[in-house]
């Protein structure tokens, strides 16, 4: 059985933003929210309209909570097998000045026990708008197997699209057309409509401009598209029209344009068509499919750094990042001193009554480096014993079973520390949260089907000191999917 399954990045979750001030205009608030659903993750794409301030960031939300942060125009969060959500976003310029939100998006991870192919989703409801003499804009729903549909317009096949919009022109004025998407179904062995409708194109002239061709891809950034076409044969157009989907993004006189005002690692779709003086629009360029670099050429670093000591032994940190993160590292100095999975660590081990300065970087997706260093924090222990206990041995997953459908026992195994300051005990950390504790080496946690999570073992002093941390280990927990 084939699976739909996208794999994003992991994003910051952390606080709300700054609230938007009456002094500036706040970013467009971003359209198109669609959400994908997988067994163990969502994964949210939507699209930034180009009027306003520019967008430095988005911050999506779950019951008034910011889930994740995103520097481009997608997110992913992994969620619990078995479990529904529901999310709205909104743009943050880099004033911090916030959109509304959009509409509200909800989904269910679950696996069917069948080929998606073979089930039976709602027909899609084709949307047409913008409608002239020779043109039209077409928009419909995300389908949850979007990436084989196919366009058809007056009964001729316009290709695959794996949009949820596309703009049509060299339409004849005052004409019916019927429109449709349409999916080869691997259970029923033939083609079927996904979804359809019309539209009827209004009163004007009939004379159309020859369409231009050979649309190629002459460049790209992360926050750029350069485009380039052969011009059609016989009298120049007045101008080109370049559309991203149905959204125009260009008008020139030329036959190349740089579209600009794009986020990193994003997806696009474009076309062209030759506009005479009237206005009048020829048939499009075949699509033609882009995306800009996934690395960004000035990345954030993470931001709102502050550290508490929380014994002689201990202090926890927390910070925001704006954009995706594969993992973190927190620095003492120029020493590394512990790796997280998320925005917040534990460190342990350190001298009572010592100072301490810390930093952190965030590792990003898709081979893009470390960011910039954070704002140093300096942060001092408070006075105490001495001696601490000596690391424990490395975490092993010697348990991983589904309680049901919804829950699963993990079970982190560790061997005893060897010396040191007597052990009373061992404390169990994901991130800088207690997760449990144990007087033994081993401790067994019930946590959310299919969730994923990164642990640390410290050992435990009688005066409640913590030894330097094991390396941390990352599972995720068994979930039952259905027959």
């Amino acid at each position: 059985m084939r699976r739909w399954l996208v794999l994003p990045l992991m994003i910051a979750v952390l606080t709300p933003g700054a609230p938007a001030r009456a002094d500036s205009p706040a970013p467009a608030t971003p359209q198109r929210l669609a959400l994908g659903t997988a067994t163990t993750s969502m994964s949210l794409s939507w699209e930034q309209p180009r009027t306003g301030p520019r967008a430095r960031w988005f911050q999506v939300y779950e019951g008034g909570q910011v889930v994740a942060r995103s520097t481009t125009t997608s997110a992913t969060m992994a969620v619990a097998f078995n479990s529904t959500h529901t999310y709205t976003v909104t743009a943050v310029d880099g004033q911090g000045h916030e959109s509304a939100p959009t509409a509200a998006v909800s989904g269910h991870a679950w696996a069917y026990g069948m080929n998606p192919e073979c089930l039976s989703p709602e027909p899609l409801t084709m949307t047409a708008t913008a409608i002239t003499a020779s043109t039209a804009s077409l928009s419909w729903p995300r389908h949850p197997l979007w990436q084989d549909l196919e366009l058809r317009v007056g009964g001729v096949s316009l290709g695959r699209t794996t949009r949820t919009s596309v703009r049509i022109g060299g339409l004849a004025p005052e004409t019916t057309y019927s429109v449709g998407l349409y999916r080869y179904n691997g259970c029923l062995q033939r083609t079927v409509p996904m979804g359809w409708g019309s539209l009827t194109t209004t009163a004007g002239g009939t004379e159309r401009p020859a369409a231009p061709s050979a649309l190629t891809v002459a460049g790209r950034t992360d926050t750029t598209i350069r485009l380039s076409w052969t011009a059609p044969e016989g009298p120049a157009p007045a101008r080109y029209a370049v559309y991203d989907g149905d959204t125009l993004v260009a008008r020139t006189s030329g036959t190349a344009v740089t579209v600009g005002r794009l986020y990193h690692a994003s997806w696009h779709t474009f076309t062209v068509a030759a506009v005479n003086a009237a206005g009048d629009e020829s048939a499009h360029t075949r699509p033609v499919p882009a995306n800009t670099e996934p690395c960004q050429a000035d990345p954030p670093r993470p931001t709102g750094l502050t550290a508490t000591a929380v014994s002689p032994s201990s202090v926890r940190l927390r910070w925001v990042f704006r954009s995706a993160a594969t993992s973190y590292t927190v620095y003492d100095g120029d020493r590394p001193v512990a790796v997280p999975a998320g925005p917040e660590a534990m460190v342990t081990g350190l001298a009572s009554a010592s100072r301490h300065n810390l930093r952190v970087t965030a590792t990003l997706p898709d081979g893009c480096g470390e960011t910039p260093r954070s704002t140093a924090v300096a942060v001092t222990t408070p006075a105490g014993p001495t001696g601490r206990p000596a690391r424990p041995g490395d975490l092993t997953l010697t348990g991983n079973a589904p309680l049901g459908v919804d829950t699963t026992a993990l079970t982190l195994s560790w061997t005893a520390s060897p010396g040191g300051e007597p052990v009373t005990g061992y404390r169990i950390y994901e991130g800088a949260t207690l997760a449990g504790a144990a007087t033994g080496t081993q401790l067994s946690l019930t946590v959310g089907a299919g969730t994923r999570h990164t642990y640390t073992v410290v050992a435990v002093d009688a005066a409640g000191t913590e030894s330097v941390p094991s390396a941390p280990l990352a599972v995720q927990a068994m979930y039952m999917p259905p027959p």
